[in-house]
């Protein structure tokens, strides 16, 4: 038996002879119908997911939320629920055969998800177990705490899954040499083209900015995104939309959420000194000040950012006045 299955909460069958006859029929009936409707709600789930993609695919930059928001009433967040089971268990799209409740096939296909939990939970659902999102919520957690060293010197204001109103910080309690700008995964592909652009030509994907900073132009809830940023000293997320982005409680040390309203003449630069020192690297997966690069920059940390705006980043870009050279991928 794996660790993971140690871990997990044991749940034996139930017996169903301690109901009379009338009772364990109907139940039991029940029962199977549930499991069905569970199967194919896994199977419509993974199917939304596909052709939302496909729509997302078709659609400028900026559309997509629009569509969303048109046709169903829905935020980026509920999409991308989708979509990441889409994405993550496209190599296990028969769902025909498990029993998986919606919230924790959401929960297994979340890009914060470790690996090993999420194929050991498929292979257990695919063995004929009931998984829950208790179930994969406790070994996550176990699976945290297996790194977590001695806490820190304060306490977080609020929990990350709430959303941002006011100034929450949240302590990594787990301390990680930091990887290298050069050794990123961003910076080693195989095949890299170098062109200075200017900041108006700055369209989808990453660029290089002054050989130092790594700023993406596109969704910084995507794995495009997510799987390229390494482990940071600090992250400052500052955003009016619906809050995505828990997977970055795993990448850096302090995380630092506030609304876009709660925005202040130098507080990036405040905000930056307290929390991190020269040299660290810090997380910027919104822009919604022009100078927020160029500040980190003049602190001499090495940025991590996104957005999702191609003209926040051109603005960025502008306004820190680096040389930034696209990053191409074959």
């Amino acid at each position: 038996m794996s660790k993971l299955k140690k871990q997990s909460e044991v749940v034996t069958g139930f017996d169903y002879e301690i109901l009379d006859s009338e009772q364990r029929i109907v139940v039991q009936q029940r029962t199977g119908e549930i499991k069905e409707r569970l199967r194919r709600s896994a199977q419509d789930i993974w199917e939304i997911g596909q052709k939302l993609a496909d729509v997302r695919s078709r659609l400028k930059h900026g559309q997509f939320e629009t569509w969303l928001k048109a046709e169903f009433g829905w935020s980026r967040r509920t999409a991308y629920n989708f979509i990441n089971v889409y994405e993550t268990l496209a190599e296990r799209a028969n769902f025909a055969q498990i029993d998986i409740a919606t919230s924790a096939l959401y929960l297994l296909a979340a890009p914060s998800t470790p690996q090993n939990v999420r194929e050991e939970f498929l292979q257990r659902a695919h063995e004929g177990q009931t998984i829950t999102h208790k179930s994969i919520r406790q070994v996550i957690e176990s699976e945290k705490s297996k790194s977590v060293s001695a806490p820190a010197s304060f306490e977080p204001q609020q929990s990350l899954t709430s959303k941002p109103e006011i100034v929450t910080i949240i302590p990594k309690q787990v301390v990680k040499a930091e990887t290298p700008a050069s050794e990123v995964n961003v910076a080693k592909a195989t095949s890299v083209s170098l062109v200075v652009v200017n900041p108006d030509e700055i369209h989808s994907g990453w660029f290089l900015l002054e050989k130092q900073h790594f700023l993406f132009c596109g969704d910084t809830a995507s794995p495009q995104f997510i799987e390229r940023i390494p482990f940071a000293t600090l992250a400052i997320a500052i955003t009016s939309d619906d809050w995505d982005h828990d997977w970055l409680v795993e990448r850096a040390k302090s995380v630092i959420i506030f609304p876009e309203s709660d925005l202040k003449e130098q507080l990036i630069e405040q905000l930056i000194k307290m929390f991190s020192a020269s040299g660290n690297i810090v997380i910027f997966p919104w822009l919604p000040s022009r100078d927020m690069i160029e500040i980190a920059h003049q602190l001499n940390r090495r940025v991590f950012a996104g957005d999702p705006s191609f003209d926040r980043c051109r603005q960025a870009i502008a306004q820190s006045r680096l040389k930034s050279e696209p990053l191409d991928y074959p």
